[in-house]
């Protein structure tokens, strides 16, 4: 530890011996108490207790470089890595401790004093390579303000500063950043070759593989690699910014996240066995699942199963964030949204049910999936329940576990409808209960289910009946016929009519709004939307009264069965030696026996038919070989008449 004398202190405060020695007495300014050479009591005051003026003016005294000047140098710091940083700070600790030692009025040879900091120094730091002629140098390029000098620099000039060709690495970056992702072997393959090609005299200088390899760590930025690369998209996911949502004013139920998930788990019905789809809709403020139905196709009826179960039991959200697929954006749900063209902007469309309810549907941006963060939700689902079940699928092949074909060779497939009561209760009873994680630091550590009732400040509710009306479909308008009106649903049509109907509204433009699940009857509105009547379907329909979806589609495959046996029973009926050559091989020969027959033309008068048609431009020359014979005679000398 550095120290001064009272004298040098005193010299440096500009005051008497006398007053520091009181001020130490005091307590004032703290001192080591030693005895000196002659054994004699003495103060010694530690440099630290110095304040920065009084340093500088020791500094200054003894010749030492102030190292507050290096901030001058900053620039050559940031140049420096972290390690090399440290080894400058190093040095420059050092030089100010030797030229501290040697400075020091009580050294009387600074040569042993520099010799004896060089030994001090080896002992303490083996690894430094230290000597007096190491100790000046530095000093020098310290003073001179070169901090790299303080630096070891050995095996460093050359490191990584390889020069490649602007042009050549241009070329090598064109063939690097593109989508179809070559090796960087390759791609240094290619640059050979076409700079060899295009610009020879460059193609000796071109570094080695490794030197390309190194500077595509170093010198490609990770955004520039994933454009190129990867495309747009995983640039959007992966670099680009994100737009941060805030949930601080929000309150549950303001707004709930729709889409379909496909349940990575295999199902039977004792059949065949396929995989379920979820259509979900999630509380955006708490991250609550609100609502669920378990599909075997992804479908608008679906999304409002699910919406009315979650209506029922949690209340109408006030805003709908959905996507843009057909099951959410018909003309009787939400309204077509992105996908309503220009032509059918002034055509009737009868009021969607989201609309009757009161929600504002926000359809998201095409292709912008990142902005539904029930996405995240749907991952979850798929950790927390999907990989419980023995026929996890996995989200890809990579995914897919090894077991899967064992277990479905035991018929170890979960029940579809046991499946599907077990999954409901766990979204309700288990994922709504975990830890909510979400953007409110205070919420952290709540349950999700606490978050959305901490948060429920209104709730909009609607009876049994409200709902039914409210979330019936609807359809397209069509005039009235002698028939009524008709529901086309898978292949069948169903009529609904009355003589009141019939009398009152015939020719004229109606939509009617049905129950998928009860199909017996329809509500009839006109244009303006006016409730008329509601009508009752025909007694001659094909359905019976009450008929459901799922019976339609049961009828439709009666009718496929019963064309089926129809066909066998037309292949039973039949001679199996006739096919469709014989009715050909039957006409065939009645053309030959017509061309044995003779025709009578003994009564019919020809009339031969007049060429009226103009003399053709260019006539063709008509080889007469009778005069040819009698000109060559005649050349001949011989008679014409012989």
């Amino acid at each position: 530890m550095e120290t001064l004398t009272v004298v040098e202190y005193a010299e440096i405060r500009n005051c008497t011996v006398r007053n520091i020695r009181k001020l130490i007495s005091n307590g004032k300014i703290k001192a080591i108490e030693t005895l000196n050479d002659k054994n004699k009591k003495m103060f010694l005051i530690p440099f630290d207790q110095l304040e920065e003026s009084e340093k500088i003016k020791i500094y200054e005294k003894r010749g030492i470089f102030q190292t507050n000047k290096t901030v001058e140098y900053v620039s050559q710091l940031e140049e420096m890595t972290a390690e090399e940083r440290e080894e400058c700070a190093f040095w420059e600790r050092t030089l100010k401790d030797w030229q501290l030692v040697r400075n020091n009025p009580a050294v009387k040879s600074k040569v042993k004093a520099d010799e004896l900091f060089v030994t001090k120094m080896k002992l303490e730091h083996p690894e430094i390579n230290i000597s007096t002629d190491i100790l000046y140098r530095k000093y020098k390029y310290l003073k001179n303000g070169n901090l790299k000098g303080l630096i070891d620099r050995r095996g460093k000039a050359k490191k990584g500063i390889t020069k490649i060709d602007d042009w050549v690495w241009q070329v090598f970056l064109s063939f690097y950043l593109d989508q179809a992702k070559h090796p960087i072997r390759k791609c240094y393959k290619y640059t050979m070759l076409y700079t060899q090609q295009e610009k020879p005299e460059l193609a000796d200088d071109i570094p080695a593989y490794c030197t390309f390899t190194r500077h595509v760590k170093q010198d490609i930025a990770d955004s520039i690699k994933v454009l190129g690369r990867d495309g747009e998209k995983a640039f959007d996911d992966r670099c680009a910014p994100y737009i941060k949502r805030t949930y601080d004013t929000m309150e549950s139920n303001d707004y709930w996240i729709g889409d379909n998930h496909t349940i990575d788990v295999i199902v039977g019905d004792g059949e065949k066995t396929f995989r379920l789809y979820l259509t979900a809709f999630m509380d955006a403020r708490s991250g609550i699942i609100t609502s669920i139905y378990l599909t075997d196709a992804p479908s608008s009826q679906a999304s409002i199963y699910s919406l009315r179960r979650g209506i029922k039991k949690y209340g109408i959200p006030k805003n709908l964030y959905l996507d843009n697929g057909r099951e959410f954006l018909t003309f009787d749900f939400g309204g077509l949204g992105h996908r309503k063209k220009k032509t059918s902007e002034d055509k009737f469309a009868p009021p969607p049910i989201l609309e009757r309810l009161g929600i504002n549907m926000v359809n998201a941006l095409v292709r912008n999936a990142k902005a539904k963060v029930i996405e995240r939700r749907f991952l979850d689902f798929k950790n927390s329940i999907s990989r419980l079940f023995s026929t996890y699928t996995g989200g890809n092949v990579v995914e897919k576990p090894e077991i899967l074909k064992i277990e479905l060779k035991k018929d170890n497939i979960p029940d579809k409808q046991t499946f599907i009561k077990e999954i409901e209760e766990m979204i309700e009873y288990y994922l709504n209960f975990e830890p909510y994680g979400g953007a409110i630091a205070e919420e952290r550590g709540m349950r999700k289910i606490d978050v959305y009732q901490k948060n429920l400040h209104t709730k909009i509710t609607a009876t049994d009946e409200q709902l039914n009306l409210m979330m019936m479909r609807s359809t397209r308008p069509q005039k009235v016929t002698r028939r009524g009106v008709h529901l086309d649903i898978n292949g069948a049509r169903i009529d609904y009519f009355n003589n009141e109907l019939v009398m009152q509204m015939l020719n004229k433009q109606v939509y009617f709004r049905y129950d998928p699940d009860d199909l017996s009857s329809v509500r009839i509105y006109d244009l303006e939307d006016r409730f008329i009547m509601e009508v009752m379907a025909d007694n001659t329909a094909v359905l019976e009264y009450g008929a459901s979806k799922e019976d339609v589609k049961a009828a439709m495959a009666k009718t496929r069965s019963l064309k089926k046996a129809t066909k066998e029973a037309i292949k039973g009926s039949i001679i199996s030696n006739i096919d469709r050559n014989t009715a050909l091989e039957l006409v065939l020969k009645e053309v030959e026996e017509n061309k044995k027959a003779v025709i009578d033309e003994a009564n019919i008068e020809l009339v031969a038919l007049k060429n009226e048609e103009q003399a053709l431009l260019y006539q063709m020359p008509v080889v007469d070989l009778e005069k040819m014979n009698k000109n060559a005679i005649k050349r001949k000398g011989g008679n014409e008449y012989a």
